[in-house]
């Protein structure tokens, strides 16, 4: 087998790796630049996987999400730093929206999910995410477990 030809089977096999569900694996963090309070982030769902993404947030800060999908079934929820589900959209009255504030520091997670029976089909849909960080309010829900 010759050099090139070894190269471009290698490049194949990375390119067709990077295209399939693994690569919704690794959670993608989301960096506000300073004096920038939101941010959109959208991805797309591809059956039973799960599109985390990593927000770092101070003790106090208010999180803001709004989820938009074309779709319905689509569904978010957010972890703790410390791994714990604080809160779960599915289970939600308004599965499209949530404000929540960090009881402390770190990186939470929200996870962007499809419904048990179109995941199953392995059907895709496309979601948007409008994630907002501002300071604390008295009127949010505090993220404690």
């Amino acid at each position: 087998m010759t050099k090139k030809t070894k190269f471009v089977l290698i490049a194949g096999a990375l390119l067709l790796c990077g295209m399939g569900p693994a690569q919704n694996a690794l959670a993608r963090s989301v960096h506000l630049a300073p004096h920038v309070s939101s941010t959109v982030v959208s991805g797309t769902l591809e059956g039973e996987n799960i599109v985390p993404f990593h927000v770092s947030l101070k003790e106090g800060q208010k999180l803001d999400v709004l989820c938009h999908s074309r779709k319905s079934g689509i569904y978010f929820f957010v972890k703790d730093p410390e791994g714990r589900i604080v809160y779960n959209s599915a289970e939600s009255p308004q599965p499209d929206r949530w404000t929540g504030q960090a009881a402390s520091p770190g990186k939470y997670t929200l996870g962007v999910f499809q419904q048990h029976a179109t995941a199953r089909k392995g059907h895709t849909a496309f979601f948007r995410l409008h994630l907002a960080v501002n300071q604390a309010e008295a009127s949010t829900t505090s993220l404690l477990p």
